[in-house]
């Protein structure tokens, strides 16, 4: 799934900050999991983490692409091996997917690939399926039929396949702030195609400020200041194509239907210290809709979260009202308590 997030000045702001600070910095950008991804750290072994952090992503994109031939996702997903041992990440990333989909009822189902690429998001071969032709497909999506062993294989019943990508950005941007702190560093902002990910301060001590995207213009809805934080978003806005029948199909499904998600959120953003967490949730709010996603987060309380509607008003977890600066203008302004 794709995460839309904007920071406000961070980057305008770098060369000064360097200057300012003194401080050992490096920036390195680079493409990974279809995506552009931006890596700024600060510190005396910043260069080297740096490119730890892009040789990680690379072996986790490796394992888990549903495009490339040789990766363990498509081994699984061609059939032809209905049982692989997986490297250590992709076993954990499996098993966190089942854990989420469990603990969302299904509103994230790492399963649900024969149905998504049947509707071309995979290929950009875009097509609507017929009723009939989702019926047949929902039958093989039943992610509680997925095993797992202790000697780290996965096992999928015949016609089944999986797709990690709603939560593989997450557990990469993890798997980066682990080998950046491991190389002492204690200021950096990751951005991950969009999924922001921060080890501490900004070197001048302040907090980071990111920017939430206004859905409808692409410029900012509002401003958040985090430390140690990922920010992740899930939208229908900027991935999505209309069909023959005129009607705009996105790229988030419910699992219940086999369908592009039809409800009346317009992004669902999600405040954590796991972007693991963070980005499963983002799109498991998603689908559950506004009414669902409030309850879940009064459930659980270890996240905060923000959403915005598609007729304009905004919703925010009560935590987040001394971090937020509002921007664009809303209908109505929510504090979920």
């Amino acid at each position: 799934m794709k995460k839309i997030l904007y920071f406000l000045t961070a980057f305008l702001l770098f060369s000064l900050l360097f200057i300012s600070c003194g401080q050992k910095n490096d920036t390195k950008s680079f493409e990974a999991m279809n995506t552009f991804m931006t890596i700024q750290a600060y510190g005396k072994n910043a260069a080297k983490a740096n490119e730890e952090v892009q040789n990680r992503i690379n072996i986790i994109e490796n394992a888990i692409s549903t495009t490339k031939e040789n990766s363990l996702i498509c081994r699984l997903n061609s059939g032809y091996e209905s049982s692989v041992k997986a490297d250590n990440d992709t076993y954990n990333l499996i098993d966190f997917g089942l854990y989420i989909s469990e603990k969302t009822d299904g509103a994230l189902n790492i399963a649900l690939y024969p149905v998504t690429s049947a509707w071309g998001f995979t290929t950009e071969n875009y097509r609507v399926p017929s009723d009939e032709e989702i019926r047949k497909l929902l039958k093989y999506t039943d992610y509680s039929k997925i095993t797992l062993s202790s000697k780290n294989e996965v096992t999928l019943q015949e016609g089944m396949k999986l797709d990690l990508g709603a939560i593989g950005k997450g557990f990469a941007g993890d798997r980066a702030i682990d080998i950046l702190k491991n190389n002492g560093i204690t200021s950096a902002l990751l951005d991950l195609g969009g999924n922001i990910q921060t080890i501490g301060l900004k070197p001048d001590g302040s907090e980071w400020t990111i920017g939430i995207k206004n859905p409808w213009d692409g410029t900012i809805a509002a401003g958040l200041k985090i430390n140690n934080q990922a920010v992740i978003t899930s939208g229908g806005y900027e991935r999505f194509f209309t069909g023959d029948d005129g009607k705009k199909y996105i790229h988030i499904f419910d699992s219940k239907t086999g369908r592009p998600v039809e409800n009346d959120l317009a992004s669902v953003s999600i405040i954590t210290n796991s972007g693991l967490y963070g980005d499963a949730l983002s799109t498991a709010l998603f689908v559950m809709g506004l009414d669902k996603a409030i309850d879940f987060w009064k459930s659980n309380r270890d996240f905060e979260m923000i959403i915005i509607t598609e007729p304009g008003d905004i919703y925010y977890t009560a935590n987040l009202s001394e971090k937020i600066n509002l921007i664009s203008e809303f209908n109505s302004i929510n504090i979920i308590r």
